[in-house]
């Protein structure tokens, strides 16, 4: 028998885990596990109930991963006020949270999202952490540590399917031993400076560092821009009108504020499934 963990209205399983933040998941049967900080977790969605499979220690751990304990549904009212193309993006979508994840974990499947697609990206990172992380339950692995993925060298990394990306990890891991590296450190750091900390690694821009930023270090004022978020904005508030970098992250900042994070899954996640622009 499941446990229930959690109730509440303003939030779906599976908009939340497969909206593009995280890789480590299966679905079947509509129970989805989910691997994450040295944890196993299986989950099931009944009505806005959430049943949990797994060690009752870690449901703290796993709250706290699913950013529960947040007013989603007064934060969406604040983005979607006087705002009708944000009212859509989160009513296509409203059940998405942000989640809160691993720094190591993100920075390096984040490098590894570059220019490549989500059953790859997953392919990738099962491989690397079947080889370089430990056991944590029968056929599951954690993502390895910076001193455990140090054991792999650029080729070994290209035989698992990293192919260019390899070096930008090697350089990333090396980096990430490091105490200027260190989550305690990076999170000291205010969030231009700590974008420029990031992007010191190899291969990482500034939307990788702030998906990172985003995704791992709580920094939700950051707008991390793909092809779709460029898309919806132009489509959405600028008459389809091309922005530069600079306009599209200062509209960004104008517009949402430091709610910015939050309101760039529920556009990226409105764009991509609506093909907007495409």
């Amino acid at each position: 028998m499941g446990k229930e963990i959690w109730n509440g209205s303003d939030f779906s399983l599976a908009q939340t885990v497969e909206c593009g933040q995280c890789f480590r998941f299966h679905k079947k049967d509509g129970r989805y596990t989910v691997i994450a900080g040295h944890r196993v977790g299986a989950f099931v969605q009944e009505d806005d109930s959430i049943l949990f499979y797994g060690e009752e220690g870690d449901i703290p751990f796993w709250r706290n991963y699913f950013d529960w304990e947040r007013d989603y549904g007064g934060l969406k009212k604040q983005l979607s006020a006087g705002d009708a193309v944000m009212a859509e993006a989160i009513s296509y979508a409203p059940g998405i949270h942000l989640l809160r994840q691993e720094f190591f974990e993100m920075l390096i499947s984040f490098i590894i999202s570059q220019n490549n697609h989500i059953p790859r990206i997953q392919g990738i990172i099962a491989r690397i952490c079947e080889r370089y992380g430990r056991e944590i339950g029968e056929g599951y692995f954690a993502f390895p540590t910076p001193e455990e993925l140090a054991l792999a060298d650029e080729e070994a990394l290209r035989r698992l399917g990293c192919g260019f990306r390899a070096r930008y990890i090697v350089d990333a891991v090396e980096k990430a031993k490091t105490k200027a590296f260190s989550p305690e450190i990076l999170q000291t750091l205010p969030t231009e400076a700590l974008r420029q900390r990031l992007m010191e690694i190899c291969g990482v821009g500034q939307k990788v560092a702030d998906c990172v930023m985003l995704f791992s270090l709580g920094r939700y004022e950051v707008f991390p821009a793909d092809v779709w978020i460029r898309r919806v904005m132009s489509e959405a508030y600028f008459a389809g009108n091309p922005l530069s970098a600079r306009e599209l992250q200062q509209a960004a900042a104008e517009r949402f504020g430091a709610k910015a994070g939050f309101a760039q899954q529920y556009l990226f996640h409105y764009g991509r499934g609506k093909k907007i622009g495409k």
